[in-house]
């Protein structure tokens, strides 16, 4: 596509080629580049064959859309070492192999530990088409882009038609940038899971725990997608939570989702990035009922603790039953990452009325999602000391300040039926009943 002659003169000398924007990577550069929906793709596409030449690049990025060069091929060893704040399944087959690392951090953390390591010689991320003011929108990503383009040394921005412009921490003046590259790409998007009848079930249980006037933090998945269904009912919601996605959009058009009873960014829904279909993107793009801010500002479990009947609902890999929640590893087998479920699920219980839940099915293929005891090398995203509420389809389990032989009870009388018997007599065995 060529490059309108009106954004060109606007961007004036500060719009080059992918390949002049390359050159200006060096050997022992650490970059930061945007994540998910913003991820620029035009670096992440070609960054491999400019490494070769080079040694000892440090970048780091989030949930890649897709298995580009760069962290795939082992030859890059010693030239690119990549480090993934949250996996995904286009990348974790790759995750401890030669150049990709996967790095366990809280979400709220992301941008604190991103410049402790060191400075940032390069922020590359994607935007809107500048406006006539002389802004551009970094779209649907604030997660810590907003504040690694404040941070780096140089900017470098891939303008895109496709990008929506969005409000909150995501407005950025051209003075800001360094240097633009044209990529006009299709944003990554996210196909939408099937809804079983279980998650109807699970869905229908967490939502009567939800009063109206809730604000909420969801998370991804047919889970969510099903809750959001079983939410119609309910009136005046809010939004405080790590990715905006389509659930929430279709809470707004059924006129659920309000804000009116929000106490931090009343009538807003607040979001760090957002994740989803072209029509959320659609939604979003000069829309001022939603803000997208960084997430050590929405992330902070002080802040979220602030919001009105503050509720968070996250999915889980497996809980034991004294209430350790895995959902970031299968075994020693790294799979996603912690993300905001911790700082959400803790957030949420520090304010008056609030709830962490833990929704989902109780089993998964032939083994219980509630176990005895996790697998080996199983990673812990949110500690026994921190769990609020368990759901499944067969009920509800409060766990918040409960004894461990409560705990044990409760959580073996939602998990599935054919492994009751055996958790019942593991639990005795070792006494905790």
């Amino acid at each position: 596509m060529t490059i309108p002659v009106e954004i060109a003169e606007i961007l004036g000398p500060k719009l080059i080629d992918i390949s002049s924007a390359l050159a200006l990577v060096k050997s022992n550069d650490r970059i930061v580049s945007s994540m998910a929906a913003a991820e620029p793709q035009g670096l992440l596409s070609q960054i491999a064959t400019r490494a070769k030449s080079l040694s000892q690049i440090e970048l780091y990025c989030a949930n890649p859309s897709k298995p580009y060069d760069v962290f795939t091929e082992e030859s890059l060893e010693g030239h690119i070492h990549s480090s993934i704040m949250f996996l995904t399944p286009a990348v974790r087959a790759h995750q401890g192999h030669s150049t990709l690392h996967y790095v366990p951090q809280h979400l709220s953390q992301w941008i604190q530990n991103l410049k402790s390591r060191g400075p940032i010689d390069i922020f590359w991320g994607s935007c809107s088409l500048p406006d006539q003011r002389g802004f551009v929108s970094l779209g649907t990503g604030a997660c810590y882009e907003c504040e690694a383009l404040r941070a780096a040394r140089i900017v470098i921005l891939e303008v895109n038609p496709h990008v929506p412009t969005t409000f909150g921490a995501t407005t950025v003046s051209l003075q800001d940038v360094d240097f633009f590259v044209w990529n006009p790409a299709e944003l990554p998007t996210l196909t939408r899971p099937l809804i079983t009848e279980n998650d109807r079930k699970i869905g229908e249980l967490v939502a009567d725990l939800i009063p109206d006037g809730a604000t909420l933090q969801l998370g991804i998945g047919s889970i969510p997608d099903a809750l959001g269904e079983a939410l119609y009912v309910k009136k005046d919601l809010g939004i405080h939570t790590e990715m905006i996605n389509d659930t929430m959009m279709e809470l707004v058009e059924k006129g659920v989702i309000t804000g009116a009873h929000k106490t931090i960014w009343p009538g807003k829904m607040v979001g760090a990035f957002a994740y989803g279909t072209q029509k959320l993107y659609n939604f979003l793009s000069g829309n001022p009922l939603v803000e997208l801010h960084p997430a050590s500002v929405v992330n902070d479990p002080y802040r979220i603790g602030r919001n009105h009947l503050m509720t968070s609902i996250n999915t889980a890999i497996e809980v034991d039953i004294t209430g350790q929640v895995v959902s970031e590893s299968i075994g020693h087998q790294e799979v996603s990452g912690v993300g905001g479920a911790s700082d959400t699920h803790v957030g949420a219980q520090r304010a008056e009325g609030g709830q962490g839940i833990i929704a989902m099915s109780s089993k998964s293929g032939k083994h219980s999602k509630i176990v005895f005891e996790l697998n080996p090398g199983a990673k812990v995203s949110i500690s026994r000391n921190d769990i609020d509420t368990v759901v499944t389809e067969y009920g509800v389990a409060r766990l918040r300040g409960r004894s461990v032989a409560e705990r044990v009870s409760a959580l073996i009388s939602i998990a599935h039926p054919e492994f009751r018997d055996d958790l019942t007599y593991k639990a005795k065995k070792n006494g905790y009943i």
